[in-house]
This record gives structure tokens, C-alpha cells and sequence, in this order.
């Protein structure tokens, strides 16, 4: 077994480390965390450059790479800043379902529209009582098209995004019975109101977004009628792998300042980190990152050789979140009174790293479905 990446992983990697240092400046990252604010002139850098997208083939802009390739990137990018970090790599939410599902001209339209940074995409797909099946947001289909009506919850850059992924259950008598369809955010019926504060993940806008007669041609819909539950399920494991990486990215970058703090802050004559107690804590957010980064790894890697590990899937999303949230808190412990202050920006590291565990579905569920997984998916009660 080769643990080692190759030349060319390797260079994305360093390529994405050097730009989050050279364009993420830490007074900025505090400005743009406070005001809730997007990244927009930093994300316009990292499309220009290739960094958005990669994972895309070369016909749709992007630079023919896979997933694990994508994963490094906002692995760096989380590192060096966690708020932005999230912002970039989840500018183009959605797109992996436009790449497995959509038919030749969405992806001509989608794809280089987001790798280019004409514009953002995103998914709305989770409800307010976060049921996946049956939906109560609707498609029906009449002579025209269809006519959506629905709210959908926790939309991620709603009221930014262009086009809008919108699952909606197209046949009421069957709960997996469901469809995906690609809306332009300016449609009549639509309206986008912020779902409000947030702990963490400020510089990405959540929003609620309700569907009133929103009217859709029939090409809008992506892959087959009521096999939505199916596309969703292939794009959750993409997320998955990513978000895993966003949890990296984060637990690093807070081991990293963990340690230089360590070495630079003086207690009774002496450096901290020559104090056993800082030194075991340590050790031990170094054993979580490293867990965190091989079990990431590993599902980016089967899931590029179209061998999907569904377990290491799952895992790498919960012990990258849980990495993450561990070694920031730690981090900040290891900071003391510092650690508590906003210009020390490793509480934004922490704040961030909370948000993991609930994005996309929470930590509980993951381990649900991976008890689900290793009994062979047995009915459940």
C-alpha cells in the first residue's frame, strides 16, 4: 500500500497552501466573520487561478482532477483560514450533481459557470424537520413543465446564488419517489429570507427559501423522474469527502497555532511547550489530525477509483468533524485567556469547526447510518 501522494498531488497541494497565505489576510478574515460577509474578491482569485472546480473535465473548465485533488485544496484552504476556507470550497455546492446527473447542456451551462466564477451555485434540499423522504416541497407536472411549491431550510449562499439545485418529491405516493430540478434564482415564486446569526460558518449566507408556483420547463429537471433520492445519495458521499477535508484543513490549522503559540509563550522562565501538560495535549491533537487526514484520504481515493468505500465515506466526515472540534478546542486551551479573544482568531478555528458536525447531517446520523451499513442495512424500527 502507497500512503505517498503523487508529484502532482503534491504540487496542487504546496499551489493551494501559498495562495490561501498570500490572499487571506487574517484582518480581513475578522471583517468578513463579523459582517457575515462572503469572500467575493478572494473567491473571483481562486477561480481565475483553477483552484474551484478542479475536479471538473477539462471540456467544462475545470482541470480534468479528482476528488482527492479537490479534497488537498480545501484542506489547504481551511488550514491557513477556516471561514474562508468553507466560503471557496462551497461556492460551487451542488455542482457534483450537475456533473453525475445533468444532461450535456447543464453542464455545459453549470459547470464553467461555477468553475469560472461567473456566478454561485447551491443545493436546497434539507427541510425544516430535516426529512429526506417523503419531501414537502412538490414538483408537479403538468403540460409546460413543472410547478414547485415548498420551502426549503439551511440554504447555503441562497440569496447569492444564480442557479439554485432544488429537490422536490414528484410523486406523493411513493416517499423516495423524488426529482431534482435547476432553478435561476430570479423566477417568480421564489423569495429568500436569512435564516438569521450564526455561531460558525458566518461568511457563508443561510437562508430560507420558499417556492410558490414556481414554474419550471422540463429540461430543468437533472437525471431521471423520482431517482432523486439515488443522485442525492451519490452527491452526499462527494460532500461527505469534502467536507471530511474542511475538517482536516481546520484541526490543522489549529494545531499549527497551537504549536507555534506553545513555542513562543513563557511561563516561570520557559517555553509552555516544554511543560508535560501542553506537551501530552500535543501529541494528542497531532494523533487526531493524522487519523482524521488518513481515514479523509482514503474515501477521496476510493471514490476516484470507482470503488466507493460507503463506511470510510461516512467515517472520514465524522472523525474529520470531531478532529476538528477537539483539537480547536484544545487549541484554545492551550492559548488560555488569549485563546478567548477574537484577534487571536484561533476561536474562529473553534466556531468553525462546531459548524462541521451539523452541516449536511449531524455526526449521530453518520453513525446510524454506518451501525446500518455494517449489519447490511436491516430494516429499520
Amino acid at each position: 500500500m502507497d500512503f505517498d501522494l503523487t508529484t502532482e498531488q503534491k504540487d496542487i497541494q504546496k499551489a493551494a497552501l501559498e495562495f490561501a497565505r498570500g490572499e487571506f489576510d487574517p484582518d480581513d478574515a475578522l471583517l468578513y466573520d463579523r459582517n457575515q460577509q462572503f469572500p467575493s474578491k478572494i473567491w473571483e482569485m481562486a477561480c481565475e487561478l483553477g483552484f474551484i472546480g478542479l475536479h471538473f473535465p477539462e471540456q467544462y473548465e475545470g482541470q480534468g482532477l479528482g476528488l482527492l485533488e479537490n479534497a488537498l485544496t480545501v484542506e489547504a484552504f481551511c488550514r491557513q483560514d477556516p471561514g474562508i476556507g468553507m466560503a471557496l470550497g462551497l461556492s460551487d455546492f451542488g455542482s457534483e450533481m450537475v456533473l453525475r446527473h445533468g444532461n450535456e447542456d447543464q453542464k455545459k451551462l453549470i459547470l464553467p459557470y461555477a468553475a469560472q466564477g461567473k456566478g454561485i451555485l447551491t443545493m436546497a434540499f434539507l427541510e425544516e424537520d430535516y426529512s429526506l423522504a417523503p419531501l414537502a416541497t412538490t414538483a408537479k407536472a403538468d403540460e409546460n413543465g413543472y410547478v414547485i411549491d415548498g420551502k426549503k431550510s439551511f440554504v447555503t449562499l441562497g440569496s447569492m446564488a444564480g442557479y439554485m439545485i432544488v429537490a422536490c418529491q414528484t410523486d406523493p405516493d411513493d416517499p423516495h419517489a423524488q426529482s431534482f430540478f435547476l432553478v435561476e434564482r430570479e423566477i417568480d415564486g421564489m423569495e429568500i429570507s436569512s435564516m438569521g446569526e450564526k455561531l460558525g460558518m458566518r461568511m457563508l449566507p443561510m437562508d430560507m427559501v420558499s417556492l410558490t408556483g414556481v414554474r419550471v420547463p422540463k429540461e430543468s429537471r437533472l437525471g431521471q423522474e423520482e431517482k432523486g433520492s439515488f443522485q442525492l445519495e451519490d452527491f452526499l458521499k462527494e460532500m461527505r469527502i469534502e467536507t471530511a477535508a474542511m475538517g482536516v484543513g481546520i484541526a490543522q490549522g489549529g494545531l499549527d497555532r497551537a504549536l507555534d503559540y506553545g513555542k513562543k509563550r513563557e511561563q516561570f522562565g520557559r517555553a509552555i511547550i516544554r511543560f508535560d501538560a501542553i506537551r501530552n495535549k500535543l501529541a494528542d491533537m497531532y494523533m487526531e489530525v493524522e487519523l482524521a487526514r488518513l481515514i479523509t484520504h482514503k474515501a477521496a481515493w476510493s471514490f476516484d477509483n470507482k470503488k466507493p468505500d460507503n463506511q470510510a465515506i461516512l467515517m472520514s466526515k465524522a472523525v474529520a468533524s470531531r478532529a476538528a472540534y477537539r483539537v480547536t478546542y484544545d487549541a484554545v486551551q492551550i492559548y488560555g485567556g488569549l485563546g478567548y479573544m477574537t484577534e487571536s482568531h484561533i476561536e474562529r478555528f473553534y466556531r468553525d469547526a462546531k459548524a462541521l458536525d451539523f452541516f449536511l447531517e449531524s455526526g449521530q446520523m453518520q453513525k446510524d447510518m454506518l451501525a446500518d451499513d455494517m449489519a447490511g442495512n436491516p430494516p429499520r424500527r
